[in-house]
């Protein structure tokens, strides 16, 4: 009886257990399945987002290589400006160096065509009326104040220069000789020297009137005059005791004794050391 009884448990739970076993097997394949659908979602998201990645690291590689044009393109251009200003530099060198040779050749004209002129400063102009002849004669005055004797035939052309002041603007007389205009300033500057309260001036040129003194010197050009000025104005601040002209050339002197110093245009003068 018990054995028949234990056979009979035994009949009755095997049902349930085959039904738990299909319930198990029901829950696995449906974890499993789960699981399948995940990853694949999963792996659907990921290779979604791994083409954007990559559409975007391709996107962003051509605007680097747009960039990359760009800037190539913008660094040619540069370079093409840089070339251009260069050569526009030198052409602007050249031209200023032509421009100042041809500069250089007029005043060499025009010092030569000046070369035996002699230019006569601060005498007054007659109020009632001046004619070449009276001119002539102002000539002549300074030629006999200073014993100099020369022909009239001698002074080739006399007038005033045109300036601001006209009550006493510059005669220049135009010499025969280069000679003769030497003679005349070497006298002025010989009597000025000997004379040294009372240097050359408008008595010795018979002018009524107190006494003025009056200037003989070289007819400058306009440029070396602008120079002259600049010199003058150079050895004043650094303390040079001498500064002159002879035949159209500008010179500079420190001491007595000194070596004299030539100045050719506004550059010598920054190079001429200072006090």
């Amino acid at each position: 009886m018990q054995g028949r009884s234990a056979d009979s448990e035994h009949s009755v739970s095997d049902p349930n257990m085959r039904k738990r076993k299909r319930d198990e097997e029901v829950t696995r394949s449906e974890i499993l399945e789960m699981f399948s659908l995940l990853k694949k979602e999963q792996d659907e998201k990921f290779t979604a987002l791994m083409n954007k990645v990559e559409r975007g690291i391709n996107t962003n590689t051509e605007q680097y290589k747009d960039i990359t044009c760009s800037i190539d393109f913008l660094g040619q251009k540069y370079d093409d400006l840089l070339k251009k200003i260069n050569v526009l530099e030198e052409e602007k060198s050249a031209d200023r160096k032509y421009i100042n040779f041809l500069e250089n050749r007029l005043d060499q004209m025009d010092r030569s065509l000046r070369s035996s002129c002699v230019e006569i400063r601060n005498v007054p102009k007659n109020t009632n009326g001046e004619t070449k002849e009276d001119l002539r004669d102002i000539v002549n005055k300074v030629g006999q104040a200073l014993n100099i004797s020369f022909q009239s035939t001698e002074i080739r052309d006399v007038y005033r220069i045109n300036t601001k002041k006209e009550n006493n603007q510059p005669i220049v007389a135009e010499l025969s000789s280069v000679f003769t205009r030497d003679k005349i300033i070497a006298s002025v500057k010989n009597y000025n020297k000997n004379h040294q309260t009372s240097k050359f001036n408008t008595s010795n040129l018979k002018i009524a009137g107190p006494p003025k003194p009056v200037y003989v010197s070289e007819n400058l050009t306009m440029a070396t005059k602008k120079l002259f000025y600049q010199s003058r104005e150079f050895a004043k601040a650094n303390c040079f005791k001498y500064c002159w002209t002879s035949r159209g050339r500008i010179y500079l002197r420190r001491a007595d004794g000194a070596p004299f110093i030539r100045v050719n245009n506004e550059n010598d003068l920054s190079n001429i050391p200072k006090t």
